[in-house]
Formats: C-alpha cells, structure tokens, sequence
C-alpha cells in the first residue's frame, strides 16, 4: 500500500475532475421481420427479398423502400414451389431460402435454396423478371443440385458476383465442407458448360460457416461469411467474418493470413446491445443487409441495413441505419488474471467447441486470451472467448470438485453461467451457480495448468483487467461518462483510469473493479467514490 499511496499522490497532481453524464443514446426504429435479405435497387425504390417464415408457405416475400428503414410488403416470388423443386427433393419445402438477386443480361436474376433442414439434400433455382416495380417472375429452373450421402457440400445459400472481366460467379455452401465456387454462364443465369472447375473458396472443417457475399475494393475481392449459428432467437451466435483474395476464386485470407480454407476470418459484426446473432448478409454497393435476433422482441428476426466503410483495406461495419440500440458494441473485452501466478484464463489450444481452459503466460494481443463478460441475467454472465465466439463451461455439468472447465456453443444452461463474487482489493471468485463451485487452476499452479471448479479452494481469485479502449455508460446503458478510456494495473486489482495518451486519472483516484448481483459493475475508488457503470466496447 505504500507504493500504492505514493503513485495516487502522483495522479492527484494531474487529477481529471468529475466527467458528467452525456446526453441519452438514440432509439431505433422498428425494424421489419427478416431472415436472409438480398438488397438490389430499380429507379427509387431499394428492393429486399428474404427467406419465407417456416410454415406460412410464403416463398421468397418482397417487400420495398425509398430510405431503407420504412418497408411496404409488394407479395411474393412464387405462390407454391415449382414442381421440379418437390420431384428433386421428393418433399414440398415449406418456405425458400437465402435468396440473392443481381441484375444482369436485361433482367433481375433471382437465386435461391430450397432444402430439408439439416441435411444436404438441396437444391438452388433460378428466377427472373425484366422489372420488379410490376415483377412477372418466370422460372428457369434447377441450378445446382447436392445429395445426402453423396456430395460433401451444401447447394444452399446462393451469391452471385462478378470478375473485373465481367465473368459471372455463383457462391454456395455451408456446414460440411464450407464454401464452393463455380462459373456462371450469363446468358443462362445456369451453371458454365465450358468451365466446370468448382472452387473451394473458404471451410472450417464441419464447422458451422455459410451465408458467402462477395465485392471488389480497392484491388481485392472480399468474401464475407456467417460463422456459428443463426436460428436460436436471443442465444443465437451468428456473426460476420470476412477474408480477401486478389482472384475472385481465392485463395481468401483473413487479416492475420490465415487460409479461410483453414478456418480463417476476421470479424467485422457480433452480437451487441439488443443485436442479437446479425449475420447472413448481402452486399450491395456500400451497404450491408443481414438479420439478426431482436432481444427487445423476444428474439423475432429482423432485418437492418448498415453501411461499410474501408479502413486499411478492410470493412467496417456502421450503426443500422434504422438507428442504435444504446452506446458501445457489446461487453468490453477482458483478461481475467490469476491472483497467484499472474497468468491468464485462456482458451490455450485457440480451439473450438470442446477446447480445455486452461491458464496461460499472459500475451496482451493474444485474442485466445481475451474474454467477453456477457450479461446473461440475474448478475450472472457467460465467458465468450473473443477468438472463437465459444463461452467456458462446467464440462458435461459435472457436478464435483475438479470438473474440467471446457469450451463450447451458448446453449443457455447454468453450466455456462458464472458470477463474479468480490474477494478483496478488487479480486474476485469466478463461481458457477450449479453448485457454488469457483474457477481455479489445479494444484494451485500457473501457467499451462488445467483450470476446474472446487467448492473451497486457496487460488480462486482473479482479478477484470479491460482490453484497449473501453466505453463507460450507467447500468441502463442511456447516458455515457466522458469519450474513452483506458485501465492501468497499479497494484493488486487497483486501476488507474485515463483517456488513452493522458496523464490525467479519472477523479483523482485508483478504482478496484467489482460485478454488482444485478449486472454490471462498481468502480470503488480509493477516494471512497463509487460509480455503477457498464464497461463497453467501443
């Protein structure tokens, strides 16, 4: 405490005075109800098709807007599915899916999927009209075909894009082997006679991928895809990643140069605020249309429109268009640093569902170590790494000391649920509410040890440290405190609090970090001063 006590008389010298609350965060307008939209514009009016709700037998609803927030439905692509779709898969589908449309050749070429859920047995068709201000869609048939048992790829999710030579290409795929490519014909809208290459453009080896867009920018060819899982309301995880090629057939890499071949992609969009799982998107021109599951509507699909601006040579996402739901993109990222050996909680292997936490030498870049604290309720939250989306869990929900502590899908369950209980000087037990079992290493060690949860132990405290730049709002996420900031360990779990690059500390004073029961956290300075705040990412 003595250091302690001689770095605070340091700050107060340069002390920042009370920051005040600013004004409250925009609300959003109602979004429509979506699933995979495809966005093309005629004359004044932005068009969007979407996936038909399962059940309604609404195939491929339309609906358009002037300003691309307010939407007038205009009806459907077909009426009932063409017969050859029911004799390909030998059932009636209940609804299309994942729509693409495109213009070219003189008309609006229409792709879509057609599918029994969970299987490879798909098909893509093909429609087209000359306008959709007064559609008249005429079918053309079967594009591509997969078959269960057969192909180790899915015809689903259709994308059509185009070379700088004006060579028309058709993206599909999803789970099984990922994303293929193939030559269009443009005359036909069908698949090349002469150029029947297919390409493997992007895979995670089973792993939930899907949803390809591509665009050229700048001398590269972006692909962007959806990774984990759409379709779970308000516990779905789907997010936008992205990779690049010089050749729109790949290979695409992320920013890091990691094959999407391989598994690569950088994200460019996850869930945040009441944004829950955006994916599926479609690129047109410099804007992004995709759903996501709406937490303010107990996770209805809704469709939002954002747009992409470039920073060095990659995209980055806007705010919807329709408006923001409260400040920041989500729960700040953390490492979570051991008391004892002062290494970090970890997903080590950097894997995927089913991977071991474990401690690890802590390396301040090192996404594999990074965490976010999600809200899950009740002051209860989930551990998502940031590096693959996945949250730490009591594997199998082992309820005994010594139970492996894995990774894997938010499933929503209390083995995935922790509280974070303050010890002392800022510490606190990571605890999961099954049996009151807290996070520690075994045999109290450090570094490459395998973390479990004990009822009792001597090496359960860990303390929050905040990655970069984080975002301080009030618990309701309506009024921000200052611009950024940035944590500083001091000693134990004490923080100098700083805008980035000042020498100033937020009110004169060291902060220790402590999760409040109802969600959220109090800053508790040395001062005495405590402010209950949200720690957001910008």
């Amino acid at each position: 405490m003595r250091i302690l006590g001689a770095l605070l008389a340091a700050i107060l010298l340069t002390a920042v005075p009370a920051v005040p609350a600013q004004a409250s965060a925009p609300v959003t307008a109602t979004d429509p109800v979506a699933h995979d939209p495809t966005l093309i514009k005629q004359g004044r009016w932005y068009y969007e098709i979407i996936t038909g709700d399962s059940g309604t037998r609404t195939y491929l609803p339309i609906r358009r807007s002037t300003d691309l927030i307010h939407w007038t439905y205009t009806g459907t692509v077909f009426d009932t599915p063409p017969a050859w779709v029911v004799e390909e898969l030998g059932v009636t589908p209940a609804d299309f899916w994942a729509p693409d449309i495109n213009y070219f050749d003189g008309e609006y070429h229409l792709y879509y999927a057609a599918s029994s859920f969970g299987t490879n047995n798909s098909v893509i068709g093909l429609a087209t009209t000359k306008s959709l201000d007064q559609p008249q869609w005429v079918d053309r048939g079967m594009v591509l075909r997969t078959t269960s048992g057969v192909e180790d790829v899915n015809a689903i999710d259709p994308d059509v894009s185009f070379d700088r030579a004006g060579n028309a290409w058709l993206s599909y795929g999803s789970f099984w082997d990922g994303l293929r490519m193939r030559r269009l014909d443009a005359r036909t809208g069908l698949l090349s006679t002469t150029d029947t290459t297919e390409h493997r453009i992007a895979s995670r080896g089973g792993m939930a991928i899907e949803g390809p867009s591509i665009t050229y920018h700048g001398g590269w060819y972006y692909l962007f895809v959806s990774f984990d899982f759409c379709c779970r309301g308000v516990n779905s995880d789907y997010r936008v990643m992205a990779g690049r090629s010089r050749s729109i057939t790949g290979p695409y890499a992320d920013a890091a140069g990691t094959p999407m071949t391989e598994g690569g992609g950088t994200q460019i969009l996850a869930g945040y605020n009441d944004f829950a799982g955006p994916g599926h998107g479609d690129v047109y021109g410099d804007l992004f249309a995709h759903h996501y599951y709406d937490r303010a509507d107990g996770g209805a699909p809704k469709g939002s429109i954002r747009r992409i601006s470039w920073v060095h040579g990659w995209p980055r996402l806007s705010d919807p268009l329709s408006g923001n739901r409260g400040y920041g993109h989500g729960s700040a990222h953390v490492r979570l640093v051991h008391r004892d050996s002062d290494a970090v909680l970890a997903n080590a292997s950097c894997g995927y569902e089913g991977a071991d936490i474990t401690l690890a030498a802590s390396e301040a870049e090192n996404t594999c170590q990074q965490w976010q604290l999600v809200d899950r309720g009740n002051g209860l939250v989930s551990l998502t790494n940031r590096q693959s989306n996945k949250v730490a869990e009591v594997a199998a929900c082992v309820d005994a000391d010594g139970a492996r502590v894995a990774q894997w899908g938010w499933l929503a369950n209390d083995c995935q649920r922790f509280r974070l209980v303050p010890s002392t000087e800022g510490w606190s037990r990571i605890v999961n509410p099954l049996a009151g079992r807290a996070l520690q290493p075994a045999g109290c060690g450090g570094a490459g040890t395998a973390v479990q949860t004990f009822a009792v132990g001597a090496c359960q405290d860990f303390r929050v440290q905040p990655v970069g730049d984080v975002l301080l709002t009030d618990l309701a996420n309506t009024k921000r405190i200052g611009d950024r900031w940035r944590f500083t360990h001091v000693t134990d779990g004490w923080y100098r609090i700083a805008a980035p690059g000042a020498r100033r500390s937020l009110d004169g004073t060291f902060w220790r970090i402590e999760a409040l029961t109802t969600g959220g956290y109090r800053l508790a300075g040395m001062n005495g001063r405590t402010r209950e705040v949200l720690l957001l990412t910008p």
